[in-house]
């Protein structure tokens, strides 16, 4: 704006300085029209015939200083002062206007030529700027004053309105200062501006995630607390009875510690490997190209060790099955399929790697009791255990693979054996690109 008001006021000035020039060089065409209808003969040589009458006309200004010369059809000068030539340009019959320096002084001229006794002769008058600066400076002043004062208002209606409309964002900024940290509650929208309602909405959106993430996490570290409280307490139990015992009471109690402590080691593995497949706390994860079936030959072994311990069969059919991926954590996704499968009463797991067009499938079958279709909406939470669940566990092994699944862009599907008792998992993920 302010701008605009400075280009404004140059135009202004502009304008009204060339029509204040034109309205003086128009008084000065005046006078030497005034002037040159005293140029005659005198002796038969061209002069100026009432030097009174001419010199009260050239000395009408107080203000201004006039100068005058008259040239005979050579350029000789006749009469006048000798300083204020004439260009040969302006040697003509029309009037012209141009300056010139007289004693030093800018001046303004112009010229007249009449005929005498056969011969053009030519009268040139000439008047100081003084009168023309003081009016030129007054216009720059009646143009400089409004303008300036239109610029501070303009700049006062700006900040007004600046201020105005960043109001509601100054009370939002004041609510939210005010909040404490603890509270993750919408912000009232109430006295809030329309343009500014789409982004409280998205910041609402924002504390509601914040909020869900929150109590997920209580929920976490007080489950976690619970299920680790249990095996410490069985461990540490099971270590009195060793001291008080007898020698067979010990070797009893010693294997009960064992099987405590392994139980509290797989707990902290598992919360380990969810904490690792959280996006929140591990958001950078490092995924390279790799094969599911190569994954699950890496950890074949010890899962082998944990099912021939349990009496359970497994069974390898691996394909290759090229994905993009971390493989610690496909690792943990894979181990924790397996685990679920042979500890809850299968004798029989199938672990099968596939690759079809644009996907690539990790699938463990069990023959186990399978899962009641109304736990299976529930049975990823974490920390979530089926209600006729025998054996001791965490309710974390699904809850890792969906986690894991999810970092990778893959989708986990639970169903069914085909016409057998049993559970099926799959995992599919998107193929590696060739």
């Amino acid at each position: 704006m302010v701008v605009v008001l400075a280009l404004a006021a140059a135009g202004s000035y502009q304008l009204l300085h060339e029509h204040q020039t034109a309205s003086f060089d128009e008084d000065l065409a005046d006078v030497a029209t005034a002037t040159v209808i005293h140029v005659g003969l005198q002796d038969g040589t061209p002069a100026l015939l009432a030097p009174t009458q001419s010199e009260t006309i050239l000395r009408s200004d107080a203000e201004t200083r006039m100068y005058f010369a008259l040239f005979g059809s050579d350029g000789r000068l006749i009469a006048g002062d000798p300083a204020l030539r004439v260009p040969p340009a302006h040697v003509n019959p029309g009037p012209h206007f141009w300056y010139a320096n007289v004693a030093g002084k800018t001046v303004r001229a112009t010229s007249r030529q009449v005929s005498v006794g056969g011969g053009p002769v030519t009268l040139a008058v000439a008047e100081t700027m003084s009168k023309r600066e003081r009016a030129q400076l007054e216009a720059l002043l009646s143009v400089i004053a409004p303008t300036m004062l239109l610029c501070v208002l303009a700049a006062v209606m700006v900040l007004y309105g600046v201020k105005r409309g960043l109001a509601p964002l100054e009370h939002l900024r004041e609510e939210i200062q005010a909040r404490s940290y603890q509270d993750l509650s919408p912000i009232s929208d109430a006295d809030v501006a329309e343009e500014l309602k789409p982004v409280l909405r998205e910041l609402n959106n924002m504390l509601g995630r914040l909020g869900e993430a929150q109590r997920t996490q209580v929920r976490f570290v007080a489950n976690a607390a619970h299920q680790l409280r249990t095996p410490i307490a069985g461990l540490l139990a099971q270590l009195d009875l060793v001291r008080a015992g007898t020698e067979v009471e010990r070797a009893a109690h010693l294997g009960q510690a064992r099987s405590s402590a392994e139980r509290l080691a797989r707990l902290a593995q598992q919360l380990l490997s969810l904490a690792s497949a959280d996006p929140a706390s591990n958001p950078e994860v490092e995924q390279r190209a790799c094969d599911l079936s190569d994954i699950v030959r890496d950890r074949a072994d010890s899962w082998l060790r944990a099912t021939t311990q349990r009496g359970v069969e497994v069974e390898f059919d691996l394909d290759v099955a090229p994905i993009r991926g971390n493989p610690m954590l496909l690792g943990e996704l894979a181990t924790n399929l397996v685990d679920n499968a042979s500890r809850y009463g299968a004798r029989n797991v199938r672990i099968a790697t596939r690759h079809w067009g644009r996907s690539s499938l990790l699938e463990v079958t069990d023959d186990g009791p399978g899962i009641p279709e109304a736990e299976r909406g529930r049975i990823f939470e974490r920390f979530y255990r089926l209600d006729n669940e025998s054996t001791e566990g965490s309710g974390l092994g699904l809850a890792i693979v969906r986690e894991i699944a999810q970092r990778h862009g893959a989708s986990v599907e639970l169903s069914e054996r085909p016409g057998e008792s049993g559970t099926r998992v799959g995992v599919m993920f998107p193929a590696l690109a060739p």
